[in-house]
């Protein structure tokens, strides 16, 4: 099971969360027969809001149709990750700069109950299997990073970060996306990109020194409304695919870093979390409106 690495609740907090459904704490559903892995996802839709800065034109994505047989494609594209802004500018300087040529991303979803995952294309014994859906609604989604013939080269969710699998393409339908995050722990600050368009940008709370934000590339795997705003989580719960490199567990799951909300915004500019990154409450709003598979790139 997967829980963000935010914080540790109390127990009536806790309880609260467990019974609303929380992406820090999933139910626990019947073990798997049959399969090698399993991780847990979900996806809530985003509500209509007002964005902190300037709206990008919404997404260009294809047509979700079956990839696999003659009907499929012969490119991907994939993230470029020499396209992001350059490190240790500050936010003023990516704000006026013009954004990255493009950051452009295939996102591959799970058209059955289960998606296998094989250590290379020539493998027959599977080695993840992941769930679709997870305990939330919303198709299972990896991060295409290249294509052999067939065969797809994805990010997926499990640890160590950076873990890669090959899937076959008739496993999953395509689409394509152009947006990103950039998260920079040392200037504690966040930028978000769609459409060539710089959507939104502000100050993080992340880690503590015990508990650091781990630097890696990832990307969005759930975007989880929350019943109640007024917690440490605020209105939305951004899943990753990364994890917490320092804790085994978080009440019992595994160590998911998130992006999400914040009730205190006093805490931005901190080091508070287990983890998570934590930003305003205009901002994670309107991350909430970019495509599952995002780009998520933490830069120490």
């Amino acid at each position: 099971m997967v829980r963000t690495a935010c914080t540790r609740p109390a127990a009536t907090l806790l309880l609260l969360l467990l019974l609303a459904g929380s992406a820090c704490t999933p139910p626990e559903p019947a073990e798997p027969k049959d399969q090698v892995g399993m991780v847990r996802i979900g996806t809530a839709a985003a509500a209509t809001t007002t964005a902190a800065t300037t709206t990008a034109a919404p997404s260009t994505t294809s047509t979700d149709e079956p990839t696999g047989g003659d009907g499929a494609a012969t490119t991907v594209p994939v993230a470029d990750p020499s396209t992001t802004a350059p490190a240790g500018t500050d936010d003023s300087t990516v704000a006026s700069t013009a954004a990255p040529p493009e950051h452009a991303f295939t996102v591959a979803r799970a058209v059955g109950g289960w998606l296998d995952t094989y250590r290379s294309p020539v493998d027959t014994e599977v080695w993840w299997s992941l769930s679709n859906p997870g305990p939330y609604e919303g198709d299972r989604v990896v991060l295409v990073l290249d294509q052999q013939d067939d065969w797809l080269l994805v990010d997926i969710p499990v640890r160590p970060n950076g873990t890669t699998a090959w899937v076959h393409r008739s496993y999953v339908t395509l689409s394509t996306h152009d947006a990103h995050i950039l998260v920079d722990l040392s200037e504690m600050r966040l930028w978000a990109w769609e459409d060539g368009v710089l959507v939104a940008e502000g100050a993080i709370a992340l880690g503590t020194d015990e508990t650091p934000t781990p630097p890696g590339r990832y990307f969005l795997n759930e975007i989880q409304a929350q019943a109640d705003p007024d917690t440490l989580f605020g209105s939305w719960i951004l899943g990753t695919s990364g994890f917490s490199e320092v804790l085994e567990e978080v009440e019992g799951g595994d160590p998911a870093v998130a992006i999400h909300g914040t009730n205190d915004p006093s805490v931005l500019g901190t080091r508070v979390s287990l983890g998570c990154i934590r930003v305003h409450e205009d901002v994670v709003a309107r991350l909430a409106l970019l495509p599952l598979g995002t780009p998520v790139e933490v830069r120490a």
